[in-house]
């Protein structure tokens, strides 16, 4: 097996990193990099079995372009995950409120930005509904409900299959179109409820929590229509502070390089655009 690790762009230097404990006796560590700045400061918990490098090293790649424009990131393994070990009075909310005490006692960082694929977005959630400290949310594949509009995207995918293959998925299509028949997201992650949800999304908005949600195609059991947003969240999906994209031709993990490229890029885009603090 061949791994190809992808290095710094070219004309740039990498981001002066500072490693940070924090938590119960010191025992979680994280990494610091990049200039201090007014900005938020990203925070990329690790999320299911990667370590805070992120999926192919993605998180330590965001670093390095974060820190180019002048923006700080903390990568940290969560409780269990990676190098930390398990603390049983410390979950991944308790410890990300944890890291940002101390980033903010320490190192000046004032307002911080959280999020990332899968469980680390269920973990930026959870930390943004809890600490007035967290001004932006990166979702990537993160909380949403399948409801009618899932639905309708399995009936329409079934319907464009050839009839020779109509026979081979007749007898699962009843479960398939309900979301059930199988292992999915729902079976290791823990959300609200969709009322709770529009809540909480609701709540952040009238503090004036910036997001971007991203969608790819490899959360298929639980996103496959731009309008299941609106249906999980409400009409307040529209409001300038959110923004939302569906990329049905990436992978979970954003496997391929070119996919990973389009990711970063918007992510850079994104924090970039970030205001230096809070509107009043």
């Amino acid at each position: 097996m061949s791994v190809v690790i992808e290095p710094a762009r070219a004309g740039t230097q990498a981001a002066v990193e500072t490693l940070v404990r924090f938590g119960p006796g010191g025992a979680l560590l994280g990494i610091l990099a990049g200039p201090a700045g007014k900005g938020p400061v990203l925070l990329l918990p690790s999320a299911g079995l990667q370590p805070r490098s992120g999926p192919f090293r993605l998180h330590w790649i965001l670093a390095q372009r974060l820190a180019a424009q002048g923006i700080r990131s903390f990568r940290y393994d969560i409780p269990g995950v990676g190098e930390a070990p398990r603390l049983p009075d410390c979950d991944a909310t308790q410890a990300t409120i944890a890291a940002i005490d101390r980033l903010e006692a320490l190192h000046g960082c004032g307002t911080f930005a959280i999020g990332g694929i899968c469980s680390a977005a269920d973990t930026g959630w959870d930390a943004a509904v809890a600490d007035p400290r967290v001004s932006a949310l990166l979702m990537l594949d993160g909380v949403c409900f399948g409801g009618p509009w899932h639905r309708y995207a399995r009936i329409l995918d079934l319907l464009r299959r050839l009839p020779r293959e109509w026979r081979r998925f007749a007898g699962k299509a009843r479960g398939r179109l309900r979301g059930g028949g199988g292992l999915d997201s729902s079976a290791f992650r823990s959300w609200p409820t969709r009322p709770q949800a529009r809540a909480q999304f609701a709540q952040m908005l009238a503090r004036e929590v910036r997001m971007l949600w991203i969608f790819s195609g490899g959360y298929a059991d639980r996103f496959l229509h731009p309008r299941q947003f609106e249906w999980s969240f409400g009409a307040c999906v529209h409001d300038p502070r959110v923004a939302m994209h569906y990329w049905p031709d990436c992978d979970h993990t954003y496997f391929g390089k070119d996919q990973r490229e389009r990711l970063l890029e918007e992510v850079v885009r994104w924090m970039r655009a970030l205001p230096e603090r809070p509107s009043p």
